[in-house]
């Protein structure tokens, strides 16, 4: 298959209620894909039970249809705001797995055993204990939490074998009866034509549930036809990314060249955060111990930017810093919330520090001069790679697409850099840098 052989599908575009649905049909196709994306993740766990939306994520891909289960397995993975659900297999047993997912966006589980229950649990647990053996991975999310003017950042680094010991069959049935039908999903589905029929008469039958569920008594169920889904409009080949809200972000004052951007309050403010939010001192016991480290975050919209990617990218300006003086990261991240995502990358504390608080503020007033040519690199490698994704059979297009969604949210502030000193598992604020205006890469919303 060819690029311009793929390149030949048309996508329709269904609203059921929340659920919204991308189809895709190509004639060249003989399997299906596809993706539902809901927006309930971590930041939706009730307090002191951290692990319960990722409980809901295992429990709901076990209790699908039976058809689901021989050869079309769910795939899925919990996020800070949504959770993501992957399938893809023969376009003949398409119906029972489009099925499966059209229940889990609206809410609908089967029971589960207390056998089975437990065995999820120990399932998270182990999942879970990766982080208590790699402390770095629950370091990252609590970096991003204080960087960051958007609340949950650290929701699933808060996971631990006690949060999760305390969940029960009824807090995951509460959760994912009150927070994925009230969530804003979007179901992505590609395949051959003969889906359409399928895909059309699942979503039928979802609406007429959905609204039997919510009407009183007596009244009319609407038809098909009333909910607005069989004439859909053709759309242009390939997934469209749902279009959050315009940034509208207000724009940084340009500084002189070579002059600190922004002064950030002194070292040794540990109340001090960037976003004007108070640090949240409590920390896990996993991070206590760690001390001496430094880290540099980047926080800016969760829409794609080259011009952003170049400033903390392994070749970048920053991270080359130290480079040269074999001073490498112990770790890097990005931590993404609804509207806002932070760059984190961790160093050693040592001959680092003094190199990031001398150089940071000029690197971030000179970032288009400094970055210019990686951006225009990275830029080649976004295009090849969104190429490939076209070219790709259906699975590939659905994860493309559900990787690139995002649910409507408005970035508030402005993207800015800072530097951190963490001392017992605590990131403390040494200086922050709001960014100067640039070429407008940032504030591309596609």
């Amino acid at each position: 298959m060819t690029p311009s052989e793929a390149a030949d599908g048309t996508v329709r575009r269904f609203s059921v209620g929340n659920l919204q649905v991308d189809l895709e049909t190509l004639p060249w196709a003989h399997s299906f894909g596809a993706a539902l994306v809901v927006g309930c993740g971590s930041r939706d766990d009730p307090d002191g039970l951290a692990g319960t939306a990722h409980m809901a994520e295992h429990l709901n891909i076990l209790t699908g249809p039976p058809a689901c289960a021989p050869g079309l397995p769910v795939l899925a993975v919990t996020e800070i705001d949504r959770t993501v659900f992957r399938t893809t297999g023969d376009p003949d047993d398409s119906a029972a797995s489009i099925r499966h997912l059209t229940d889990i966006a609206a809410g609908r589980r089967g029971s589960v055993t207390p056998d089975v229950f437990e065995g999820e649990r120990h399932a998270v647990l182990l999942e879970t204990s990766r982080m208590d053996h790699q402390p770095l991975l629950r370091l990252g999310p609590l970096i991003a939490a204080a960087a960051a003017d958007e609340p949950g950042l650290d929701s699933i680094a808060r996971t631990t074998a006690e949060s999760l010991s305390g969940i029960t069959p009824a807090d995951v049935t509460r959760l994912v009866r009150h927070g994925y039908p009230g969530a804003r999903s979007q179901l992505f589905v590609a395949g051959p034509p003969a889906l359409t029929g399928v895909v059309e008469d699942l979503l039928a039958r979802h609406e007429e549930s959905r609204t039997a569920t919510a009407r009183p008594a007596g009244s009319p169920v609407a038809t098909p036809q009333a909910a607005g889904f069989l004439a859909a409009t053709p759309q242009p080949a390939g997934f469209p990314v749902a279009t959050p809200q315009a940034a509208g972000f207000p724009v940084a004052t340009p500084q002189a060249a070579g002059s600190p951007v922004a002064t950030a309050q002194s070292a040794g403010s540990p109340s001090f955060v960037p976003g004007g939010r108070q640090a949240r001192r409590a920390t896990v016991p996993a991070v206590r111990g760690l001390s001496d480290l430094v880290a540099v975050t980047l926080l800016r919209p969760r829409t794609p930017s080259a011009a952003l990617d170049a400033l903390l990218d392994a070749r970048g300006p920053i991270v080359g810093l130290g480079t040269g003086k074999g001073l490498r990261p112990l770790g890097r991240t990005t931590i993404a919330g609804r509207s806002q995502q932070v760059d984190v990358v961790v160093w050693r504390a040592g001959d680092i520090t003094a190199l990031l608080e001398r150089s940071l503020p000029s690197i971030v007033a000179n970032r288009h001069r400094l970055t210019q040519e990686l951006r225009v690199r990275l830029e080649n490698a976004a295009a090849l790679a969104g190429r490939r994704d076209q070219a790709g059979g259906p699975s590939a297009r659905v994860r493309a697409a559900a990787d690139h969604h995002t649910f409507p949210g408005r970035f508030h502030g402005a993207p800015r850099a800072a530097l951190w000193k963490i001392t017992e598992g605590v990131p403390d604020c040494l200086g922050a840098y709001p960014l100067p205006p640039s070429d407008g890469l940032e504030h591309r919303v596609q």
